[in-house]
């Protein structure tokens, strides 16, 4: 066994070196520096916690005072009439009088001035009140009639089959109107309802309306 052999035998049985004074104080420097950075990492872990765990304060709405409503102004009592100013009762209205025939007046009108063949014209009486007061008319079917007349031909009447008639008094203003329609089915009539075997052949024809002693002027139609 040579000088070299030697040597580690005598190493071997006499232990691991120690190590020198000067490793001792690196390794303690570099305890205490992991010491540090781990007390200051602890220290922003928990303060990050308690932040995540602690809710935000919000900040709220600015308040706005209530509105506040002022009382109104007192309205003064008003003073009690006296005697010589107590009202009067209001005086009861007198009725209508009956419009005379001067302050009456009657139009016809057609709701077209040409039928188609197959459509039925629609008559319309009016009445209006031409006087300066108001007055009552009678506008009841009793007082109505629809008649249509071809040159001197006797057509139709609403007088031939209505199954009779009822009075109807209407108070009406002055220059107030009031109006009825009737639907003609384009059909003769004669008086008593008797039937009549033929019916309107196309051509002029005119129509007028009646309301109690007052006729108006034709409306003239053509049918197709």
């Amino acid at each position: 066994m040579d000088g070299m052999g030697t040597q580690q035998l005598a190493e071997e049985r006499s232990g691991p070196r120690r190590p020198s004074p000067g490793v001792y104080r690196r390794r303690r420097l570099v305890a205490g520096v992991l010491a540090v950075l781990l007390l200051v990492g602890l220290g922003f872990a928990v303060a990050g916690v308690v932040g995540a765990l602690t809710p935000e304060k919000q900040a709220g709405p600015a308040t706005v005072p209530a509105p506040t409503l002022s009382a109104p102004p007192a309205t003064p009592a008003a003073p009690e009439p006296k005697a010589s100013e107590t009202p009067k009762p209001e005086e009861t209205a007198k009725p209508a009088s009956a419009c005379p025939n001067e302050s009456v007046s009657v139009a016809a009108v057609t709701d077209a001035p040409v039928y188609a063949a197959g459509a039925a014209p629609v008559l319309t009486l009016t009445v209006t009140n031409t006087g300066e007061s108001a007055c009552e008319i009678n506008v009841g079917t009793s007082q109505m009639e629809f008649s249509v007349t071809s040159g001197s031909d006797r057509i139709f009447s609403s007088l031939d089959c209505q199954d009779g008639g009822e009075d109807f008094l209407k108070k009406v203003e002055p220059g107030a109107s009031e109006t009825a329609n009737f639907t003609w089915e384009r059909n003769r009539s004669a008086p008593g309802c008797a039937a009549v075997a033929s019916n309107p052949n196309p051509g002029t024809y005119a129509f007028t309306a009646r309301l109690g002693e007052t006729t108006s002027e034709t409306a003239v139609f053509q049918l197709e």
